[in-house]
């Protein structure tokens, strides 16, 4: 039921797990490959999402599972060796933390000028980086990787969204499996959620790779389910709550609310990036436009300090 809490590696009430049970589509329908069985009732597609791969990155290592992990640290052994992670996002940039932590000597790739520029703006992922720096971590950024032949090689490069099936079964796909608001795909009965999914809003998809967007996302397709089912109400319309993104990497815990990045915050553009806050453990800022809060970002030993995120959405007046 949406909204109902349980204890993370359990299974809820009324849940039956049927593992190593493979799916396959048969003349349209989702079946059980072993026996046949079409499966019946409301169908919610939550596949996930597969590591983007290159062919120059065939031989290295990818953190999507625990399986992933453990290869990881066998081949890592014990601390001390050199690590090249390919990939400054979310993903890249809390290996690195962990990697650091275990003693290992770091160098991080990535094409892109900054780290987290996905996520962070420009002063707040510059910030971020130099606490990095200062544990040990080299970065070569802004061009090609030139890796390390006695390296060990770890790609961050994003994940795509496992549509497989729902390109099978013929559902509307683009970037992800399109959903309304209620989980709803484009055929009646079936619906995605998480990683999988690409919410439509008015022209526009959103798919968010975070754990909030993938709870929310579980959420709203549960809520279609039981809307459809006529156990409960359609929810009410309305605005929704400002995004809410986090990491934890290098002991720190890095929280973004609302808008943060795409918002045009360079000089000369229409929302202004004000840092709050920047000492050597603590960082705050928030981004204006009109004189409105409509992003912020608080970084620490612990999830937004200051209550800076209470902002968002509030006129700036400091």
């Amino acid at each position: 039921m949406p909204g109902h809490a349980h204890v993370v590696g359990t299974v809820p009430d009324g849940v039956t797990l049927h593992l190593g049970d493979r799916i396959v589509v048969t003349r349209g329908h989702l079946t059980r490959a072993a026996t046949g069985e079409e499966l019946s009732g409301p169908i919610i597609l939550a596949t996930g999402a597969i590591p983007r791969t290159v062919p120059s990155l065939a031989d290295a290592h990818v953190l999507r599972t625990a399986d992933d992990a453990s290869r990881l640290r066998e081949t890592l052994g014990g601390g001390g060796r050199g690590v090249d992670v390919v990939g400054a996002g979310v993903l890249g940039m809390e290996a690195t933390g962990s990697l650091t932590d275990a003693g290992h000597r770091v160098r991080v790739h990535d094409v892109a000028p900054e780290i987290m520029s996905r996520m962070l703006p420009d002063g707040a992922a510059a910030w971020l980086r130099g606490v990095h720096e200062r544990r040990g971590v080299d970065f070569a950024l802004g061009a090609e990787p030139q890796l390390d032949g006695d390296a060990v090689t770890v790609a961050a490069i994003g994940i795509r969204p496992d549509t497989e099936l729902a390109e099978q079964l013929g559902l509307e796909v683009a970037d992800g499996v399109v959903v309304d608001e209620l989980g709803r795909t484009s055929r009646t009965g079936i619906y995605a959620a998480g990683d999988c999914a690409a919410l439509r809003v008015g022209d526009c998809l959103h798919r968010d790779e975070d754990l909030a967007s993938a709870r929310a996302s579980g959420i709203r397709g549960a809520t279609g389910v039981l809307v459809d089912a006529g156990e409960t109400e359609a929810p009410d319309a309305h605005a929704p709550a400002p995004a809410r993104r986090w990491s934890v990497q290098a002991g720190l815990r890095v929280t973004t609310v609302g808008e943060v990045v795409g918002t045009g915050t360079e000089p000369g553009a229409g929302a202004e990036h004000i840092v709050v806050v920047s000492e050597a453990e603590e960082f705050e800022s928030v981004v204006v436009r009109d004189g409105l809060v409509i992003g912020a970002v608080a970084v620490a030993k612990r999830p937004n300090p200051r209550g800076i995120a209470a902002a968002v959405g509030h006129p700036w007046d400091r």
